[in-house]
């Protein structure tokens, strides 16, 4: 039975009885704070692109924030007939992760999305239609996700607690349900869009294709010379072994292998016309390639098994040359050594160009087969034109800014986004313009100068608009495609294309959390520190006025024993939680430049050596040692903040014996010398940079500023790091612990801290890593006498 009554909500636990005033209050500031969890959760999930990622971190925020038991949601499928699942906040069963609801069938959420109207049944035991996802579950809600009237799915909401929701629960999803729909549609059409994009992208490439080879078969008059370019030109783009033509005779009894690639063994060789397969003939004769898949036991070629056996053929394409309606001949492409497959676009490709050498080599109908094959080019002419214009309307319609430019700074190519940015009419062209001159904003010129110099790689910066806006600006050089004529045209640079995107919201959003993680943690530290205080006060306490008292109950002493262990749990946790809140400040302050850096000469050898006395008791705890490597002579001072650089070494040290679980842990100190572009690496450097070429690159890649490095590197024999997880090993919230069954503890802030450090001291910071060999991180420093030039502006006390 379907009621619109539910019970009470269980998502808190009891509070004493208050007259009604105080119950309407509560109930308001219940409804208020959950009313703005749902603006957050709709924030959250706006801004996430990937449909699976958003119904999961919708799924798990809707559950933890409402305490709901769990949610799943129904997607229509193609055709909107069914509803399928497409997310779940809990594991279920094989059967229900298949399940499917037909609109306007039986179950709760079919009749939902029928009727297009929420539903929720206070007891699933008295509905007679409710088909739960496990036995626990006792209430349940289905909303329907609507966009513009029209259904994009279903929002299952289950609980394990009869009578869970109210109308407001209700409210507040049917709300949330809407918003959802509609960031559903939107990255259902982002995908529509790119698939259409590529599919486009795919068309094009294979008919400007087409088209070169056509125009370079065109060039010649010489039927040997055609016939040699097709050959070539065929296995280089199918990637065959071997290719070769047969031309008939007058009498179409016997023929010459003419052309061959990329070895001549059959050429001028007399061959007998095979008529062993009347269906293969017609097929040729119709214009019609043929696959011979098995050409080793393929009677078709059983007459010239002698003459062939040395190029040991294993499959075979065979493509007619037609002029006019007239076979002259067969271009074959073979795979030598092993059988393969040749797919329809090989086969349409093969027949177009083996179409066109045909007419070509037809020397009688010469002038009239060129005539044709200008109007076969005039027409894929116009529908590469069309094409163009379907990739002109998709231009106009993106969302971001897009500029392309040639080598000397001048526009090629802008779409109307990108003019309204500049403030320009979106309507006006740029073509032939400095894009300095359209567009003076700083750091925008730089950012396409270090495009070009660098090709292959994107480059990006965030721009300051001087109304206040701040776009995020990526440059990436453009390659002109290598042609058949001209194969070393790749290596020369087209221009840059930029792409400018608008994230001043994404900014402001970024600055709100720093300031509200500094603010929490502020808020934090004080309760901390008086929990920790009370935890000693009692454990002191309890050993010094009762634990005398009760020496001699056996009974009462195992009591104040299991008290003081739970008092140092929560001494434990509380300092544990003590450096999650310091950690988050430490980011904050760095973020907003309001840390006071004390910068004087510092010693690295007391920094490494304070850091290793300061973890030797965890590396001991895990039956690991700790070799430090230094120069004879010592390492020379920098110039730093003391006790930031010790947080490094320590950071980098805890974060080794954290992930290694046997072997050891190794510190060097070493030095290197940058001149002239080439890297002088000193002992006692780690081995990885003298014996492996991909650890060379990779620090040659750092692009050090010429002058002297102090370096410092920490060698474990741990685990390693995934190749996937190198790129991120240094953002906020990180941890390599993922490759572990059970994840380490920790915030996941320890190497962003270090980055943030060692980049102020005008240092480079990275990791080698080999998946179950080990990680080397490393830093350097500069040899410097003075302080950085940017200082901190608002100095604080840390």
């Amino acid at each position: 039975m379907v009621t619109k009554q539910p019970l009470s909500l269980n998502h808190h636990n009891p509070t004493p009885a208050f007259d009604e005033g105080q119950v309407q209050t509560q109930q308001d500031a219940l409804e208020q704070d959950h009313f703005l969890a749902l603006q957050e959760i709709s924030s959250r999930i706006s801004a996430i692109l990937d449909l699976g990622r958003l119904l999961d971190e919708l799924i798990q925020r809707v559950m933890t924030t409402f305490g709901y038991y769990n949610v799943l949601i129904f997607l229509t499928d193609d055709k909107g007939e069914d509803l399928y699942l497409a997310a779940s906040g809990r594991p279920l069963t094989r059967e229900m992760q298949e399940r499917r609801f037909k609109i306007g069938s039986g179950g709760l959420v079919g009749r939902a999305a029928s009727a297009v109207i929420s539903i929720f049944v206070p007891d699933v035991s008295e509905c007679d239609f409710c088909t739960p996802s496990g036995p626990t579950i006792l209430s349940e809600m289905a909303i329907p996700m609507l966009v513009g009237g029209l259904l994009v799915g279903v929002m299952d909401v289950e609980s394990d607690q009869v009578g869970a929701f109210k109308e407001w629960d209700l409210q507040l999803m049917n709300t949330l349900a809407n918003q959802v729909a509609a960031s559903i549609k939107a990255i259902q059409l982002l995908q529509e869009s790119r698939a259409n994009t590529m599919a486009l992208e795919q068309q094009t490439h294979t008919m400007m294709l087409i088209s070169r080879i056509s125009a370079t078969l065109t060039s010649s008059l010489d039927a040997s010379e055609i016939l040699d370019r097709t050959v070539r030109h065929l296995v280089e783009l199918s990637n065959t072994d071997y290719g070769g033509v047969f031309i008939m005779e007058q009498n179409k009894q016997h023929g010459l292998v003419l052309a061959e690639y990329p070895t001549r063994q059959l050429a001028d060789q007399r061959f007998s016309y095979p008529r062993t397969s009347s269906s293969v003939q017609q097929m040729l004769k119709m214009g019609i390639p043929h696959v011979i898949e098995d050409a080793v036991n393929h009677p078709l070629l059983a007459p010239f098994r002698e003459q062939i056996a040395p190029l040991d053929i294993r499959s075979l394409l065979l493509v007619p040359l037609v002029a006019r309606s007239d076979m002259i001949g067969v271009l074959f492409l073979a795979s030598l050594g092993q059988q393969r497959t040749f797919s329809g676009e090989e086969l349409e490709i093969c027949q177009t160009i083996a179409s066109q050498a045909g007419v070509a080599v037809a020397n009688a109908r010469l002038l009239q087969d060129i005539q044709q094959q200008k109007r076969a080019l005039a027409r894929k002419t116009q529908e590469l034109t069309e094409e163009s214009s379907k990739l002109d309307v998709i231009l106009r319609n993106i969302a971001d800014g897009l500029v392309v430019t040639d080598n000397t700074g001048r526009i090629i190519l802008s779409n109307p986004v990108f003019r309204e940015m500049a403030g320009l009419t979106p309507d006006r062209s740029l073509r032939g313009f400095l894009l300095a001159g359209c567009f003076p904003v700083t750091g925008l010129q730089s950012l396409t100068v270090q495009a070009l110099r660098v090709p292959g790689q994107v480059f990006t910066e965030n721009l300051e608009m001087p109304d206040g806006r701040v776009l995020k600006a990526s440059a990436t050089a453009m390659r002109l495609l290598p042609t058949l004529l001209d194969p070393e045209q790749e290596k020369r640079i087209a221009g840059v294309a930029t792409i400018l995107r608008d994230i001043t919201h994404e900014v402001e959003v970024d600055r709100m959390k720093t300031d509200f993680i500094s603010t929490v943690s502020h808020e934090l530290r004080s309760p901390l520190t008086t929990i920790l205080g009370f935890t000693n006060l009692v454990q002191r306490d309890i050993r010094r006025s009762v634990a005398s008292y009760v020496e001699a109950d056996e009974e009462a002493s195992h009591t104040i024993e299991r008290i003081l262990e739970n008092l140092t749990i929560i001494e434990n946790e509380s300092q544990r939680l003590t450096r999650i809140v310091n950690d988050l400040l430490d980011v904050s302050k760095m973020e907003a430049g309001r840390i006071k850096w004390r910068m004087s000469k510092v010693s690295l050898d007391k920094v490494i050596n304070g850091a290793v006395a300061a973890t030797t008791a965890l590396a001991e705890e895990n039956d690991l040692s700790i070799q430090v490597y230094l120069p004879p002579q010592g390492l020379p001072p920098v110039y730093g903040n003391h006790d930031r650089l010790i947080q490094v070494m320590i950071n980098l040290l805890s974060n080794a014996i954290k992930f290694t679980r046997r072997g050891r842990i190794e510190v060097r100190g070493w030095r290197l010398n940058v001149h002239d572009g080439m890297l002088d690496i000193s002992d006692p450097a780690p081995p990885i940079y003298r014996s492996n070429p991909t650890a060379q690159k990779m620090l040659a890649d750092l692009q050090f500023s010429a002058g002297e490095w102090v370096l410092v590197s920490i060698t474990d024999t741990g685990i390693g790091i995934p190749v996937k997880s190198m790129p991120h090993i240094f953002e906020k919230f990180t941890q390599g612990g993922k490759v572990l069954t059970e994840k380490p503890k920790g915030t996941g802030l320890g190497l962003a801290i270090c980055k943030e450090i060692i980049e102020y001291h005008k240092g480079l910071i990275w990791a080698d890593s080999e998946q179950a060999q080990g990680s080397t991180f490393s830093f350097a420093l500069p040899l410097r006498s003075q302080a950085p030039e940017d200082t901190p502006s608002i100095p604080i006390e840390e």
